[in-house]
């Protein structure tokens, strides 16, 4: 009786060092990690237009170094070992807000992602309210999968567009900042 109950002690010990042995392999073979390259600065030329959907700003932005992005948190892998990208978060900052150019003046903001040789594709939208702010979290459009065929393409763009709620009085200095999940694996 004792020795059945060392072998399903013992047995229950080793199944047990495999099931974490297989979880630590797993994390070394595939892992998600959360990236934030440098803001991007532009500047939103002052608009009159509160009657349509506008063009806010087009904005270019140059590849990412995504081998470094990878590598300053995980050496083993870089944009080579990549199987997705989705975004997390995408915020708008205005730098030289005022009490008559800030959030508030914006209705409805959508920004989308194009790349060359990829559709355009909506990632946020928001009908920020009409109380005054610098900084804007743009809630994500539900359903974006994978986001790695514009973020490893040489230059991409955000595209912001919208309706104002009042025109602005001036041009501001904005940036925006975009936080994604990459899953890289082996």
């Amino acid at each position: 009786m004792r020795t059945k109950i060392n072998i399903l002690l013992t047995s229950a010990l080793i199944i047990t060092a495999v099931l974490f042995s297989c979880n630590n392999i797993s994390e070394s073979i595939q892992r998600d990690i959360f990236i934030s390259p440098k803001p991007v600065a532009f500047t939103i030329p002052k608009i009159s237009d509160t009657d349509s959907i506008i063009l806010i700003k087009d904005i270019n932005t140059k590849s990412l170094n995504l081998d470094s992005l990878i590598n300053g948190q995980v050496d083993k892998f870089g944009a080579k070992n990549i199987k997705n990208i989705k975004i997390k978060d995408f915020k708008l900052a205005l730098l030289d807000t005022n009490s008559l150019n800030n959030i508030q003046n914006i209705e409805t903001i959508i920004v989308t992602i194009k790349a060359s040789g990829q559709d355009s594709l909506i990632i946020a939208r928001t009908n920020p309210s009409a109380s005054k702010a610098a900084k804007l979290t743009i809630p994500l459009v539900s359903g974006i999968s994978d986001l790695k065929g514009f973020l490893t393409s040489p230059s991409f763009n955000y595209k912001l567009t919208g309706i104002l709620r009042t025109a602005t009085t001036k041009e501001l200095k904005a940036e925006i900042t975009a936080t994604y999940t990459v899953t890289v694996g082996l």
